[in-house]
């Protein structure tokens, strides 16, 4: 019998020291101290002003959010 391998595991790096994010949850990066948004559509690293994805076009935060 072939064994299926695990699915994998999703994971996150901060996009300014490429170390791990430990909490999907909260992506803080402990190594640089910086809060780190990321698209909810594509999972790519996004500037927090950005209200569209640069990277798949998708919408970060509504239009009328501060």
């Amino acid at each position: 019998m072939v064994e299926k391998p695990e699915a994998e595991k999703k994971r996150l790096f901060c996009p300014y020291c490429d170390k791990e994010i430990a909490d999907l949850a909260y992506p803080y990066c402990q190594a640089c101290e910086v809060t780190v948004f990321y698209c909810p559509q594509c999972r790519e690293p996004v500037p927090r002003e950005n209200r569209l994805c640069p990277h798949c076009g998708a919408e970060i935060r509504a239009k009328d959010s501060p």
